[in-house]
């Protein structure tokens, strides 16, 4: 019997689940709250009976990083009172761009990041679990110390509503490395690979591989944050003759509000509720779609 308690912003996903599967999950009663100065003011009012050597499943939004600490303090707090384990759902990294430094003087924010996570206390029975979808970079696992902490990386991939004869388009070699194995199943001969070099502020993106003339086509990658990439990628696909352009994305970022532009310029935009703040603004988008995480969730926990 897991214990399940989430964000706020994620509060109907594990309200469901543990209403649809009652023999297996119980909704943990937890009371969010803040003192005049900002700081967390956290209660459990049912300590004993949720959390108190039972085994805590937190699914969190990690998107804002100013709602770190608040989510900091929880976890810290469920392993002080006594839980048996703890294990971590973190649907989007949200420094995952952010490991790699070219000069002295700047920082690597996904190795601090990793660090914090790492220096939480494990629960009386194991150490904690980390759950990551579609991590930017696969060498950000490594990042996480593992005496402390299990990471284990996780894809979206399979929540694809992949067409028959709809062929897959990476936008960038970084996105056919990325899911070359995690989408095996899609023969070479239905894979399309681009290319992308910037200049200046321009992205020119060129078919490397495969064709599209003729074809359905769906673009995979993992994050949008200005949408520039798929935008372009979009356009050149056209350009030589896609009939149908389709863009699947975990993790809809969408710091402005480029998804409306980007949303005009596709025939499909889908995306996963893994950054819970944008469903709202993802949902006025007539061609856009998001999709639920949780059958994810209720796969990985046993």
């Amino acid at each position: 019997m897991y214990t399940l308690v989430a964000h706020p912003r994620f509060s109907d996903v594990i309200s469901e689940m543990a209403r649809e599967n009652p023999e297996k999950y119980t909704l943990g009663n937890i009371d969010y709250n803040h003192f005049p100065d900002h700081t967390p003011n956290l209660s459990f009012p049912d300590v004993k009976e949720q959390i108190e050597h039972r085994h805590i499943v937190y699914l969190g939004d990690f998107s804002n990083i100013a709602e770190l600490f608040d989510q900091y303090n929880l976890l810290f707090n469920l392993v002080k009172n006594s839980a048996l384990s703890l294990t971590i759902f973190m649907p989007f990294f949200p420094v995952g761009t952010s490991e790699r430094v070219e000069q002295k003087w700047l920082t690597e924010s996904a190795h601090s990041f990793a660090h914090l996570f790492s220096s939480l206390p494990s629960g009386l029975a194991q150490k904690n679990i980390l759950h990551i979808f579609d991590i930017h970079a696969l060498v950000e696992q490594s990042l996480f110390d593992p005496e402390k902490i299990h990471v284990e990386l996780h894809t979206t991939t399979g929540l694809a509503p992949i067409l028959p004869g709809e062929k897959i388009v990476f936008p960038d070699d970084g996105a056919a490395k990325r899911f070359r194995y995690t989408l095996e199943h899609i023969p070479e001969s239905e894979r399309i690979i681009c290319s992308k070099v910037r200049k200046g502020k321009e992205k020119i993106v060129t078919i490397t591989e495969g064709n599209p003339e003729g074809s359905d086509v769906m673009i995979i990658d993992d994050l949008i944050q200005s949408g520039g990439t798929i935008r372009e990628t979009a356009k050149v696909l056209r350009a030589h003759g896609a009939k149908r352009v389709r863009v699947f994305v975990p993790h809809g970022v969408f710091p402005r509000e480029e998804y409306a532009t980007l949303a005009e310029g596709v025939d499909e935009l889908i995306v996963t509720d893994s950054i819970p703040s944008n469903i709202e603004r993802a949902r006025k988008v007539e061609n856009m779609i998001v999709l639920s995480i949780r059958p994810l969730l209720e796969k990985i926990l046993p």
